[in-house]
């Protein structure tokens, strides 16, 4: 876990503790090098510094939600989750999902909003890489698996995102996956 107050770092690690089956080390402290299965971060700018494993951001609001997600955060919760949520969000997020809090989700997600017109197509290309984000892959991920450069994986995942109308990776897969362009 990731916190600079050291009273939320306590406060989390009493939460985390509680929680059969987690095992709680200082994310960026550690010192035998393992990668953790997941990192709780506080903070929005969770991601921004490689950890090398999936990052769940705690946030106050949903811009910072936004810009977690945004730098590489897997999941985003409210600082004011209960304790009830952050271990079972953490788990989802270590497994390979993606979580985001209720209340962030009508902002980042434009929930209730009807689509105005029928969504872009995405050339081939854009239809597996978009795959690939369903998979929650990084950029250097789907480069890899693709055979392309970062560069090129970048291109495609910003125009996947233009095509669509969304400003985050997450918002993406579930516009396609509701529109019927990405089946989950």
């Amino acid at each position: 876990m990731v916190a600079k107050d050291p009273l939320v770092r306590s406060g989390l690690a009493a939460v985390l503790s509680a929680y059969p089956g987690l095992v709680l080390k200082d994310a960026l402290a550690s010192a035998d090098g393992a990668k953790a299965d997941v990192v709780v971060w506080d903070g929005p700018e969770a991601g921004s510094t490689s950890t090398g494993s999936p990052v769940l951001a705690l946030v106050s609001v949903a811009q910072d939600a936004r810009q977690a997600l945004r730098a590489g955060a897997r999941g985003a919760l409210s600082r004011g989750a209960g304790a009830a949520s952050i271990a079972p969000a953490a788990l989802a997020v270590a497994a390979g999902h993606w979580v985001l809090d209720q209340g962030f989700a009508s902002t980042l997600l434009h929930l209730g909003e009807a689509p105005t017109t029928a969504p872009t197509l995405l050339s081939p290309r854009e239809q597996e890489v978009l795959s690939l984000l369903s998979e929650g892959l990084s950029n250097r991920d789907v480069a890899q698996r693709l055979g392309i450069s970062h560069h090129t994986a970048k291109f495609h995942v910003n125009a996947i995102l233009d095509k669509l109308g969304a400003t985050t990776r997450t918002e993406a897969v579930v516009l396609a996956a509701r529109s019927g362009i990405l089946t989950l």
